[in-house]
């Protein structure tokens, strides 16, 4: 997305390092990623794809390296003020809330809510249209238990949608999900980036899903980025093979996008 003539970096991060007892999990990352971005990081068990995202998010404390959002030192942040620019959906976000969906995705409003106030319209209004986007307002009055798999994502992800931030993060959307439910996230996800100009970045494992939907595709492998660009110019017999150590074919869609055949 432009802002008159300069395109804004979302995401800006230099000589990002981070261990744990000893062993390295980041090893020295440099990334920057543009306002209205759609990208997919993909890489092996053990890359470091979850934690890189943790770091950038400020859950992690890097050991070197500073990240920056739109400009601003991450570590400059209020945590409020981070919440209503940042919203991150987990791998398996926790399923034991006792809320109605209603309530779950009203967390989402936090930000907004100052102590001992209640929600106001406008935190209402974003709920609902969050529901709506989502197409879960029949869902309202359910418990999470009662729910899906897709479902409890959608509601999650109506959740991050209300917040009203400016970068979602998130950690396989799609895990454990039928192909009906993944095709529907990443068109959720798709529609946020380009109808209502949300950053996405999102970790999977599904290579097919990532070259059809994302802008670009960043390859990670043993804690450093080993390629990033357009699907076009990073899914290719040899760079898969070097990610993942294994042997594919790669074809083209009907759309001009790779995919693979193992």
């Amino acid at each position: 997305m432009y802002h008159g003539w300069v395109k804004m970096k979302a995401i800006e991060a230099e000589g990002l390092h981070f261990g744990v007892n000893g062993y390295k999990i980041l090893k020295g990352i440099d990334i920057d990623i543009d306002d209205g971005e759609f990208i997919s990081i993909l890489g092996p068990n053990g890359a470091g794809k979850t934690t890189l995202i943790k770091v950038l998010l400020g859950l992690y404390r890097g050991d070197d390296g500073d990240v920056y959002i739109f400009g601003k030192r991450l570590k400059s942040y209020r945590k409020k003020d981070l919440a209503k620019i940042v919203s991150f959906l987990p791998q398996s976000p926790s399923m034991d809330i006792p809320f109605q969906v209603r309530d779950i995705v009203m967390m989402g409003r936090a930000p907004y809510i100052k102590r001992f106030e209640f929600e106001s319209r406008r935190d209402r209004e974003a709920a609902e249209y969050a529901m709506e986007l989502l197409n879960i307002s029949h869902l309202a009055s359910r418990h999470l238990v009662e729910l899906s798999g897709g479902e409890v994502k959608r509601v999650f992800i109506a959740q991050a949608l209300a917040q009203e931030s400016r970068i979602l993060f998130l950690d396989e959307p799609t895990a454990n999900l039928d192909i009906k439910y993944q095709v529907e996230i990443f068109n959720i996800l798709k529609n946020f980036n380009e109808k209502l100009k949300k950053t996405v970045v999102l970790i999977t494992h599904d290579i097919n899903h990532a070259a059809r939907f994302a802008r670009e595709i960043m390859l990670m492998k043993d804690g450093k980025i080993l390629k990033r660009g357009s699907p076009s110019s990073v899914i290719n017999e040899n760079i898969i093979k070097e990610t993942f150590g294994i042997d594919v074919e790669v074809k083209i869609d009907e759309l001009g996008k790779p995919y693979i055949l193992i």
